[in-house]
């Protein structure tokens, strides 16, 4: 039989490694006190069709990326995540200015993506949806 501590201590480890491995969680240098505010957003690109009509929409869909994260003034990166398979992405950080840059996992040129300007606030996730191009026309 099991004690009652060898089991908690079972169920915790279980816990710490179901959390480590999120999807869309930050890897890197974001500030630990940093978990009221951040950035947060969608990775998307367009459906890639080469003419859209307006009765036949083809709407923009999730893309799994890379979001890397550099200060203001694009010198130093600061943290690193993946999108989830739904695009979604989350990142813990200190109030102030950030270029978002994103990158397809492929290692293609397309889909393709410019870097994106974005200013956190104290105690506030602020939120970014980063389109991607998927080069079709």
């Amino acid at each position: 039989m099991k004690s009652p501590l060898r089991t908690a201590l079972a169920v915790l480890a279980l816990a710490a490694a179901v959390s480590a491995a999120g999807c869309g969680v930050s890897r890197g240098a974001g500030s630990p006190h940093a978990s009221g505010s951040g950035i947060q957003g969608r990775t998307m690109v367009d459906g890639g069709c080469p003419v859209v009509r307006r009765h036949s929409p083809c709407p923009d869909r999730p893309l799994r990326a890379r979001v890397t994260i550099t200060s203001g003034d694009h010198s130093k990166k600061v943290t690193e995540t993946t999108s989830g398979t739904d695009g979604h992405f989350r990142i813990a950080l200190p109030p102030g200015t950030y270029a978002v840059r994103p990158a397809n996992l492929t290692g293609a040129v397309d889909p393709i993506a410019r870097p994106v300007t974005v200013t956190v606030t104290d105690g506030r996730f602020t939120t970014v949806v980063i389109h991607f191009d998927s080069g079709i026309r």
